[in-house]
């Protein structure tokens, strides 16, 4: 079990294909089973994916204790470190696209570039979600008694995607989206939650020295695509791309849109 002793954790993690690293960070709650396979094999036919589990998911260690930015971001540069790798590009997606943030401006040493995908600046300088977007999320991380964990995937799915899509798509939504095996605990997501809450990249976000993409999708009622068009203002030479016809998830909705761009992106910065 590939697990590495990282800013006073253990923190597991895999890897995948081979080529220059790309590591990836994932979202609220999300460990590194929730990335689509899809995704990870288009990416892993050109680089070295490194894929971990945050603290508080997954088979990483769950201190319950108040997280912060920084600090997730040093369990990234520890994991990096520990692989004995000194550059890399760096990608996450929503919260994980928050650490990417964070992850450029306190080790700009160990950028190639950023891939940040549906995240916000934080603080004043972040355009909120409706409150009834909240509200479920609230729901979510703290679930009625009489909630199943189907109730509470279903509930997610309506946040990450539109209501057409998962009504067309909803088993195959509801399966790819469960992850049983490895539940992440309520407390650990008002952990990621406080993490969250910590951020504030936005004035540092012009002296990233780095190649930035952001990618948002068109429709995101999580992270609205404002978000992404004030990171990208802040970020000299950086590229916005929207998806079309997608929200949250445009990931996995849109697998092979979103990832040509980013393999299009991290070939011409290898150039």
């Amino acid at each position: 079990m590939p697990v590495i002793k990282a800013n006073g954790i253990d923190i597991y993690y895999e890897t995948r294909g081979e080529g220059t690293p790309l590591m990836l960070i994932n979202g609220w709650g999300g460990n590194l089973d929730s990335w689509s396979d899809k995704m990870i094999d288009l990416l892993a036919e050109k680089h070295r994916v490194i894929m971990m589990d945050n603290r508080g998911t997954g088979r990483s260690d769950k201190p319950d204790t108040p997280y912060t930015m920084d600090m997730m971001a040093a369990d990234t540069k520890g994991v990096l470190d520990s692989l004995g790798i000194t550059k890399a590009h760096v990608m996450g997606f929503s919260m994980g696209g928050a650490i990417t943030q964070t992850f450029g401006i306190n080790y700009p040493e160990t950028v190639l570039s950023l891939v940040i995908c549906g995240a916000s600046a934080g603080r004043e300088n972040s355009v909120s979600s409706d409150p009834k977007v909240q509200m479920d999320l609230a729901l979510i991380a703290n679930p009625l008694p009489e909630m199943t964990v189907r109730d509470i995937t279903i509930k997610l799915l309506y946040l990450l995607y539109s209501k057409e899509y998962v009504e067309e798509h909803l088993e195959e939504l509801v399966k790819d989206e469960t992850y049983s095996d490895y539940p992440t605990p309520s407390f650990a997501l008002m952990n990621q939650s406080h993490a969250i809450s910590t951020l504030n990249s936005y004035p540092h976000l012009p002296n990233l020295k780095v190649p930035v993409l952001i990618l948002t999708g068109d429709d995101d009622v999580l992270v609205p695509r404002e978000n992404s068009e004030k990171i990208a203002s802040q970020i000299p030479g950086s590229e916005l791309v929207t998806i079309p016809g997608c929200g949250h998830g445009f990931l996995k909705q849109k697998t092979d849109e979103a990832v040509g761009h980013i393999l299009r992106f991290l070939d011409n910065v290898e150039c």
